[in-house]
């Protein structure tokens, strides 16, 4: 990497929006690796059945702002880094204005309605979003909005009806996975930084934490093998 890497990650300004089971092992992930410039978004506060997997929070800040309590836990830690708290939920009135600030965006949200405006604004302001989930035990991981690829949420999966059982108090959530994919994400966002090879830019990285199967899908043969622990996949 070198001091000319580590100059890049500390220079990039990385937004994460979500800071629940993906979103506080990405931040921390990204603190570590030595991103300069970090934003948190969330509008939501800490809750008790939170705390299982969103290991940034601690009992004594339920009821606080999910950012807040985030960015008081990252700073002790990592004080090379600049944490900037958006405390409220993206919507069409303030996302361009937000995502102008950065140069990655991370979208650990936990629902489709904001996974599409997020990648939406990412062609329209030409930002790469690193999309990542997980469903049951398996995770799932790409690059949108890269190098010559435009393409959102919208353009790789059929969204209805499965949206619905997508969700994850409806489906259930291994929570060692949310936590892979939470680095995963971030590692994706370092390897654009960076520019590393093997970057999932048309590619969609469906992994099992329990199986510890993998398959990397390219986007021109997802009409291929769709299974039942993804949404429909697109051709």
């Amino acid at each position: 990497m070198g001091n000319k890497g580590l100059n890049k990650l500390k220079s990039t300004r990385v937004l994460v929006v979500g800071a629940g089971g993906l979103g506080c092992p990405a931040v921390s992930a990204l603190a570590s690796s030595g991103i300069g410039y970090i934003g948190v978004l969330d509008g939501d506060k800490v809750e008790l059945k939170n705390l299982a997997r969103q290991y940034l929070y601690t009992p004594a800040q339920i009821g606080t702002l999910k950012t807040a309590a985030a960015v008081t836990h990252l700073k002790d830690r990592y004080q090379a880094t600049i944490f900037r708290e958006h405390p409220f939920f993206v919507d069409e009135t303030n996302i361009h204005a937000i995502f102008s600030e950065y140069d990655i965006i991370i979208d650990a949200t936990d629902n489709f309605p904001s996974r599409l405006l997020i990648g939406h604004t990412g062609i329209q302001l030409g930002r790469p979003v690193i999309y990542g989930s997980i469903f049951r035990s398996e995770v799932q991981i790409t690059i949108f909005n890269y190098e010559a690829q435009r393409l959102a949420i919208d353009d790789l999966f059929t969204l209805q009806p499965a949206a619905e059982s997508m969700r994850c108090e409806v489906s259930g959530t291994y929570v060692i996975g949310s936590m892979i994919a939470g680095m995963l994400m971030a590692n994706e966002a370092i390897k654009v930084v960076l520019d590393l090879p093997d970057k999932l830019t048309g590619k969609l990285l469906l992994f099992d934490v329990l199986s510890l199967q993998k398959r990397v899908i390219n986007f021109s043969s997802l009409q291929s093998d769709p299974t039942e622990t993804t949404p429909e996949m697109k051709a």
